[in-house]
């Protein structure tokens, strides 16, 4: 028979473990608390002194702004972290997710080589570190840009295999169950989790989120997450633009319509679905969905084909 304070011992244990989790996800990883310091204090050094992670640090800010010339920039310092370290795991996985977020926001001049190069990034993680749960989530995302979504649900069911306590791996997991392969309806727990996991969610967690929750067609929802996130990724404005289309409010999704085309000018939805990518049927018919109700209003004129 179980007694009493055994019980609450095991709760001790287990609240400590999950304490142990979120201190562990707040500090540590490339958003965490100690990246950012680390940041600022390079920030400091002479260019002459920076070493392979100084690079990838700045890089990943670069990659933040989800802009040409950040994500450019960004490509520049992780492949500079990789020429003074070829076996820093973290800075080619971070090139991979560069490489995909030019092809699939149209900031390179061909989408089939930011692929190829996001292929040859990947893969150099993977062989690396096989068990690295972000470089496999990254892997995933590439296999279903390349045709493979059995390929793809496999290297996400080895991102959580080995990221099920990483709370950046379950927020890039979240986003790709939800638009890429695999159970859409496990995405919400992911991201759930990802935020307990981290209370202190940076704001590209609340514009997984907000995909999410426009996957899903809870389009109310869906806008106030993303107006959580931070809203300088052509995907994100275009995920919030179609939202509002979708509640019927188009004068606020002209208006943000207007801020994607005079900023991201390059940027469509059809890339964005071939590249990124969408691959997952509700997925797809959610964002055709919503991009034929914008056409209707006059918006979004580089909708896909909804047939």
């Amino acid at each position: 028979m179980e007694r009493a304070y055994d019980r609450q011992v095991e709760d001790i244990f287990t609240l400590q473990d999950s304490l142990t989790e979120s201190v562990i996800n707040v500090i540590a990883g490339s958003y965490g608390a100690l990246a950012a310091v680390g940041r600022n204090a390079i920030r400091r050094n002479p260019p002459a002194s920076l070493r392979a992670y100084d690079c990838y640090l700045l890089g990943v800010e670069q990659q933040d702004t989800f802009s040409r010339a950040g994500t450019a920039e960004a490509i520049r310092l992780f492949s500079r972290a990789l020429e003074l370290d070829p076996t820093l795991v973290r800075a080619w996985t971070a090139l991979a997710y560069a490489y995909s977020i030019e092809g699939a926001h149209g900031f390179g001049d061909d989408a089939q080589v930011s692929i190829e190069n996001w292929r040859t990034a990947v893969e150099n993680a993977i062989l690396l570190d096989p068990m690295d749960s972000v470089a496999c989530n990254c892997l995933g995302d590439l296999r279903g840009c390349l045709g493979d979504v059995a390929g793809a649900e496999r290297a996400y069911r080895r991102a959580f295999e080995y990221g099920s306590n990483h709370a950046d791996t379950l927020a890039l997991l979240a986003g790709s169950k939800a638009l890429v392969a695999g159970d859409p309806a496990e995405a919400m727990p992911l991201i759930e989790r990802a935020m307990r996991l981290n209370p202190l969610a940076p704001p590209w967690y609340f514009g997984m989120l907000g995909r999410i929750l426009f996957a899903a067609d809870r389009h109310r929802e869906a806008i106030a997450a993303l107006r959580r996130s931070t809203l300088n990724s052509p995907n994100l404005l275009m995920f919030i633009t179609l939202a509002h289309s979708a509640v019927g409010e188009a004068g606020e999704a002209a208006r943000i319509e207007a801020r994607l085309k005079a900023e991201f000018p390059d940027f469509s939805v059809e890339r964005f679905i071939t590249s990124y990518p969408v691959t997952n049927p509700n997925a797809v018919r959610a964002i055709r969905h919503a991009a034929q109700l914008a056409r209707d209003d006059g918006g979004l004129q580089k909708m896909p084909d909804p047939s």
